[in-house]
Order: C-alpha cells, then structure tokens, then sequence
C-alpha cells in the first residue's frame, strides 16, 4: 500500500504495545459521543508491519471507538515500513506537541457555545466535567479588573498585609503552580505570584477544611 492517505479495513490495524497513553473509560466515551455525532475527523497515523497488517502509531484509543462502533475502515496516513523507535519518535511528536491554553479565551468560547447547547449536553462530548463547565462559567464573572488597580507590593502599607511562608512540595505540584503562575500572568498583564494564592485562598474561604481530600 502506497504511503499518505489510504482507507483501510478496521480488521487489518493493530494496536501499538509500545503505546503510552493511559487508559480512560470517561474519556473514551466521551470520545465515543464525538465519532457518533461527528464522524472520524481525526487521522489515525500507521505504520506497515511485515505481518501484513498496520500498527496504530498514532490514535490507538480512536481505533477502540471505531471498533465499538463496528466502522469498516478507518482513514489513516501510512507512514510506510519504518523501525520501532521512528514509529516511537513520531507518535511523540504528534502526540505531545501542544500549545498552552488561554483559560480566559476558552471560557469565553464555552460561554458563546452554551447559549445553544446546554451543560448536559456540553459534557458528554466536551474532556471536561459539570463542575469544570461551571467553573469556565464562574471565570468569566470575577471581576479581573480590581488585580490591575490595586497597589503593588513594593508600597510598604501593603506589604504588612501579607506573611511570608515556606511550602514543601511535589515536583509535580511545582509544576502544576508554575503553570498557574504563567496562565495567571497572561490574564492579569503582571507578574504577581502572591496573587495566585491569594486567588485561591479567596475561592476556599467558604469551603469548610474537613470537606477537602
């Protein structure tokens, strides 16, 4: 089979035993909702195996919902006969080259999207729960404005209003608040690290401690 584009028979792809995705059973129906209600939209990258048949490099939780949905064949780019670790390099370039998110700009677009399909509907198709919908929601009516006009720390009236403290936590937390740190940035138009605590201090000040876990 030439390489590119090529529609093939579902019962000839294989799926890869290298591949590294987790598995996800709300995630894969949800995935399930997208292909019933809006076809196979996303390529399936494969490549040529000697046994005949074609190893999903890229896609292998798409070839699952194709399966359940008893698709016939699947559209797919072939990438030819090439070795384990080219196939391995590939599906984690394409997998893994992504873009941040602008958490503000989405929450805009999913405030337009509701006004024609509600939260039920959103959550079946859309990688997030009711409670995140809402949260999107809940984003778009804080009043971002009252950040930009208060004084900076350096004024020494200010400063005394805040303590400074010591956390020790995970490399993944430190990750995870960096991340914050540089979302937050782009939606105040400052750096202010203090802020992002502050921020959710504030959205937990109601929230009684013995019902976190």
């Amino acid at each position: 089979m030439k390489k590119g584009w090529n529609d093939i028979q579902i019962s000839k792809l294989v799926k890869a035993d290298w591949n590294y995705k987790e598995e996800n059973k709300t995630l894969t129906e949800k995935l399930k909702e997208n292909i019933k209600r809006n076809g196979q939209i996303e390529n399936i990258i494969i490549r040529e195996l000697d046994t005949g048949f074609y190893e999903v490099v890229n896609g292998n939780h798409r070839l699952s919902v194709l399966k359940d949905l008893k698709q016939k064949k699947v559209h797919c780019y072939n990438l030819g006969k090439i070795s384990d670790v080219k196939a391995q390099k590939v599906a984690i370039e394409t997998n893994e080259t992504k873009f941040n998110t602008d958490n503000l700009k989405l929450a805009e677009l999913l405030n337009e999207i509701g006004k024609e399909f509600d939260v039920d509907e959103l959550e079946k198709t859309m990688p997030y729960s009711k409670q995140e919908l809402e949260n999107f929601e809940q984003l778009l009516d804080f009043d971002w404005e009252q950040y930009n006009n208060e004084k900076s720390l350096d004024d020494e009236d200010y400063a005394e209003k805040y303590v400074k403290i010591k956390l020790d936590v995970s490399e993944h937390t430190y990750k995870l608040w960096l991340d914050i740190n540089k979302k937050m940035e782009k939606i105040l138009g400052y750096k202010n690290e203090g802020k992002v605590f502050e921020f959710m201090c504030a959205e937990m000040n109601n929230v009684p401690l013995e019902s976190i876990k």
